[in-house]
C-alpha cells in the first residue's frame, strides 16, 4: 500500500470513560488459558477471552439515527458507503475554546484549506488543539445551529470531529444531532490524532459494528494519507 495509515481511534482500556454520564469501560477475564489448557494438546496451550462492558457511544464512535429518534434507524441499517470515502479536512482549532464552532469558523477553515467542496465529501473537523480528555475537554462547546446549517447546505455525507460532543452543550435543543440525524447523516465523535494531518484531503474509513438495535457503535477510524 502506497498510502500511510494514520489511526484516528481512541484506545479503549479498563476504566476509560469517554463521557461523564456513561459508565467506564469494564474488561474482565472470562476464559483464561491456564483453566482450560488440559483439554488441549501441545502446541496448543488453551485460550483466553475477555468479557467487555461499555455503551454503544464509547470511545471514537458513530451515532445512528436512533440515538435521537426513537423510531429511527439503528446502527446495523447505516449504509457503509456513508462511512468511507474522500474527506475534506477543516482545522478550526484556532477558535476561542470558550466559545462554540460557528459557520464563520468553518468558512475560514475552508478558505485556509484552499479546497472546494465536492459531491459526496466527508467532513472532518479539528476543533480541539489540546490533548484528548484533559480538564475542560468534555465541556468544550461544539457546533452552533448556523454551523450545522452550513454543513447541511454543502451536502456532506458524514461529519466527524475530535470533540466529545458535536453540539454546543449550552444549546439544549441539540440542533446538530437533530438536524443531521433527521437526514440520516452519520456523526462521528472523539476522533484523535487530527493534529498529525498535514493535508486538506485524505481517504477516510470508519466502520461500525453490526449491532442490531444499537443507537451507535464504536468504530475503528483511519485516515489514508499521501
Amino acid at each position: 500500500m502506497s498510502k500511510k495509515i494514520l489511526d484516528l481511534t481512541l484506545e479503549l482500556y479498563e476504566g476509560i470513560q469517554t463521557w461523564h454520564i456513561h459508565p467506564k469501560v469494564g474488561m474482565i477475564d472470562y476464559h483464561q488459558w491456564w483453566l482450560n489448557k488440559d483439554r488441549y494438546k501441545l502446541p496448543c496451550q488453551g485460550f483466553s477471552t475477555k468479557l467487555l462492558s461499555f455503551t454503544d457511544h464509547t470511545g471514537t464512535h458513530v451515532d445512528a439515527q436512533k440515538h435521537f429518534f426513537p423510531e429511527g434507524d439503528s446502527i446495523e441499517k447505516l449504509p457503509l458507503d456513508r462511512m468511507m470515502g474522500e474527506a475534506l479536512f477543516l482545522d478550526v482549532s484556532f477558535r476561542d475554546l470558550n466559545g462554540p464552532v460557528t459557520s464563520n469558523h468553518l468558512r475560514e477553515g475552508l478558505k485556509k484549506s484552499g479546497e472546494r467542496i465536492k459531491p459526496d465529501d466527508i467532513l472532518i473537523v479539528r476543533a480541539w488543539p489540546l490533548e484528548w480528555g484533559i480538564e475542560g475537554f468534555n465541556e468544550s462547546r461544539g457546533l452552533t445551529d448556523d454551523a450545522v446549517d452550513w454543513v447541511i447546505e454543502n451536502n456532506f455525507k458524514m461529519i466527524g470531529t475530535d470533540l466529545a460532543g458535536i453540539d454546543d452543550g449550552e444549546d439544549w435543543t441539540r440542533p446538530v444531532h437533530y438536524k443531521l440525524l433527521s437526514k440520516k447523516t452519520p456523526i462521528v465523535e472523539n476522533l484523535i490524532n487530527l493534529d498529525k494531518i498535514q493535508q486538506s484531503r485524505f481517504e477516510f474509513i470508519a466502520l461500525p459494528l453490526r449491532i442490531k438495535g444499537a443507537t451507535g457503535s464504536p468504530i475503528r477510524a483511519i485516515a489514508l494519507l499521501d
